[in-house]
């Protein structure tokens, strides 16, 4: 969609002779009999219809080598893995057609040129040209429905650059082995214990830069500023598995193994964790096999969640409580940071979008979950080629990293009054929560949500021989989804949307 002046307040001087237009109607509503003042602050929200639409232009280059080495020793009784890899993703963009909200706001102050000798005398005249901040200012003239020149768009339009790029660095080192060579095995089964284990060094890395237009948040479609960010991170790994058989071919249990699997990792974020699981594989006769597994898993945040500098956004909101027609009480507003007079004013954005401030937090922990399967797999041996899996999975996530949504603080603000959820929202001076850059509600990153989803898998294959011509094959995948909750803030927001999408 095209850029333009999405709030952009300015003043309008009483000289300005764009103003006569249309027989000077403008110039009646804004300076009416009863006005002495010689200028007026006015609001302006207009597209840039004659420009046109914006333009993104995005560069990713992405380049990755792996070299290893495996083999065996000890006479073929124990195996080893070594690897290394690097990749980096190199990104460009540049963002055209856009308008410089500063431009956009010398373009609009417009006023009669006052200079003696100036070839110009007497015509309209960006006052930063007079006063010789801005030679080159255009005057924007969006009083005439046909008064837009090329020239002043021209001078309002502005370009965007960033550059960056990512960098990941993955050395492993595992040996693994079957124990059942050394005699480690139960009586009862026949395969011997098999073990793998090992280490691993990971380093991940992000350098972005951009140009003073996106960094200042000069670029009037952004939404706010985008600002660099640069930082990295190591994580260093120790893990071991193993796998033992129980019972093996025995009435009722051609085989039994369970399995068990251990990784600390160490970051140099001053965070480490553990994770681990362990699984039960039971094969009863050819035709039935059950499995089940539990699993503690984690997710450490990525360097953008981590050391992102804080910066405007927009969120979406229908409307502001504290507006025309308010739907919360005075004292609530007040709660808010609204001065008394502004309450049940006009405080709404006509975009449906208001400002949060988002960014990283270097005290992020890494996200825990739990996650536990039980299946059944059937391939009946009266029916060749077929195989049926039937699987429940239950996983539920804590410490989810994410933000208090904006809309939700400002609603805890006004029904509790908490400093915790007040303290995040800050008005401006025309009291709203979008208008001028210093209006925002803090929604950066916390460990503070929870996820809980679990369902069904079925799957059904079947291949049918046809003779000389090969095989026909038949596939069925479907999932059952129970429930998915979401827990954004717990104890106050809550929603379920299996079935919804």
């Amino acid at each position: 969609a095209p850029s333009g002046a999405f709030g952009v307040v300015t003043q309008v001087d009483r000289t300005n002779p764009l103003l006569q237009v249309n027989g000077g109607q403008w110039f009646d509503l804004l300076f009416p009999a009863e006005y002495a003042g010689d200028t007026r602050q006015v609001t302006f929200l207009r597209r840039n219809v004659e420009g046109g639409g914006r333009r993104d232009d995005l560069g990713l280059t992405s380049y990755r080598g792996v070299v290893g080495i495996r083999g065996s020793f000890l006479d073929d009784n124990w195996n080893y893995d070594v690897s290394g890899q690097y990749g980096t993703v190199l990104f460009s963009e540049t963002y055209q057609n856009d308008f410089s909200i500063t431009r956009v706001g010398r373009a609009l102050d417009v006023i009669a040129d006052n200079r003696a000798g100036s070839p110009t005398f007497g015509q309209p005249v960006c006052r930063s040209v007079v006063n010789g901040i801005d030679a080159n200012c255009v005057p924007w003239n969006i009083w005439d429905p046909n008064g837009v020149s090329p020239d002043a768009l021209g001078y309002v339009a502005t370009p965007g650059f960033q550059r960056g790029d990512t960098t990941q660095t993955v050395v492993t080192a595992s040996l693994s082995s079957d124990l059942g060579n050394y005699g480690l095995k139960l009586p009862t089964a026949k395969d011997g214990v098999g073990v793998p284990f090992g280490a691993e060094y990971r380093q991940e890395g992000l350098d972005f830069e951009t140009d003073v237009a996106f960094t200042t948040g000069d670029l009037a479609g952004q939404g706010g500023p985008t600002l660099g960010v640069s930082g990295d991170y190591n994580v260093t790994d120790l893990f071991a598995e193993v796998r033992v058989p129980l019972l093996q071919d025995i009435f009722l249990a051609q085989d039994l193994r369970v399995t068990g699997s251990y990784r600390y990792s160490d970051y140099s974020t001053d965070v480490t964790s553990d994770t681990y699981g362990i699984g039960l594989d039971w094969q009863v006769i050819d035709d039935v096999r059950f499995r089940g597994s539990y699993q503690r898993a984690v997710r450490a945040p990525n360097v953008i969640e981590l050391f992102s500098a804080a910066g405007l956004g927009l969120y979406d909101m229908s409307r502001d409580p504290c507006s025309t027609a308010p739907t919360a009480t005075l004292e609530q507003c007040l709660r808010t940071g609204l001065p008394a007079d502004l309450y049940g004013t006009d405080l709404d954005s006509p975009a449906g979008q208001y400002n949060a401030l988002f960014g990283g937090n270097e005290a992020l922990d890494p996200e825990t979950a739990d996650t536990w399967t039980v299946g059944l797999v059937l391939t009946p041996t009266f029916v060749d080629g077929l195989a049926m899996t039937i699987d429940y999975w239950n996983i539920e996530v804590d410490d989810t990293s994410s933000t208090v949504p904006p809309s939700t603080a400002l609603n805890q603000s006004l029904l509790t009054g908490s400093a915790e959820d007040c303290n995040l929202i800050t008005r401006d001076s025309q009291g709203t929560l979008w208008l001028l850059p210093e209006a925002n509600i803090v929604a950066t990153n916390v460990n503070i949500g929870t996820t809980k989803t679990s369902g069904w898998d079925v799957g059904v294959n079947y291949d049918l021989a046809i003779g000389d011509y090969g095989s026909l094959r038949f596939a069925f995948m479907g999932t059952f989804l129970d429930e998915f909750i979401n827990t954004p803030l717990p104890g106050v927001s809550e929603y379920d949307c299996a079935g919804f999408y």
